[in-house]
C-alpha cells in the first residue's frame, strides 16, 4: 500500500469520525469568526475539487501520448496529490463546514444538511474502498509498463472516480441553494 492510500485512509477515518462527533452532538460554536470559516471551508472545496477534476485530465493526457513516456510518472503523482491536495482539502472542507453548520442548528438541524451528511459518508466510504483500490492498481501496472493491466485498471478507476463525482456536485447544489433533494425533516417542537 502506497503512503497515499494510507494518508486517504487515515483523512477519511478522521472526516469520518468528525461527522460522527457533529451528529451526535450538539451544535458547536464556531471557533473562528464566520469569515475564517467560511474562506477556509472554500478553500478546502477548492483544493478537493482541484485535484479531483484537474488529476484525471492530467493523466488521460498523459496516457493519450504516443508511447506514454510520462504515464507512470503521472500516475503516481496524481496519487502523491491525494496527500498534498485531496487531504487537506477534505479536512478544510469538512470541518469548517461542520462548524458553519452550527449556524443553522448544527448537522442535524436542516434538511440540506442531513442529506449532504449522508452523501459525503457515502463518498468517504466509496472513495477508501473502490476508488482507491483501483487507483492502487493503476499505479502498479503503470510503473510496471503492463499495459493490459493499466487500460483496465485506469477504466475501474475512471468509472469510480465518476460515481463520486455525482454525489459531491448533489452536496454542491446543495451548500449553495440551502435546499434538500429529497429529505423532509419533521417540525421542530
Amino acid at each position: 500500500m502506497t503512503n497515499s492510500a494510507k494518508v486517504s485512509i487515515a483523512s477519511n477515518v478522521v472526516a469520518l469520525g468528525a461527522l460522527a462527533l457533529f451528529w451526535f452532538s450538539e451544535p458547536l460554536p464556531l471557533v473562528l469568526s464566520y469569515s475564517a470559516h467560511k474562506l477556509l471551508h472554500l478553500v478546502g472545496v477548492m483544493l478537493f475539487f482541484g485535484n479531483l477534476v484537474a488529476g484525471p485530465v492530467w493523466l488521460a493526457v498523459a496516457f493519450l501520448q504516443k508511447g506514454r513516456p510520462h504515464f507512470a510518472f503521472a500516475a503516481k503523482t496524481l496519487a502523491d496529490m491525494d496527500i498534498f491536495l485531496t487531504t487537506p482539502g477534505v479536512q478544510l472542507a469538512v470541518w469548517n463546514g461542520l462548524f458553519l453548520a452550527s449556524l443553522h442548528g448544527g448537522v442535524r438541524g436542516q434538511p440540506w444538511l442531513v442529506e449532504s451528511l449522508a452523501l459525503m459518508v457515502g463518498v468517504s466510504l466509496f472513495s477508501v474502498t473502490l476508488v482507491l483500490y483501483w487507483q492502487e492498481k493503476l499505479v502498479a501496472a503503470a510503473v510496471a509498463e503492463d499495459w493490459p493491466k493499466t487500460k483496465k485498471a485506469m477504466a475501474w478507476w475512471s468509472i469510480a472516480g465518476t460515481v463520486i463525482g455525482a454525489p459531491l456536485l448533489l452536496v454542491m447544489y446543495e451548500m449553495v441553494s440551502r435546499r434538500a433533494l429529497w429529505v423532509v425533516l419533521p417540525p421542530a417542537g
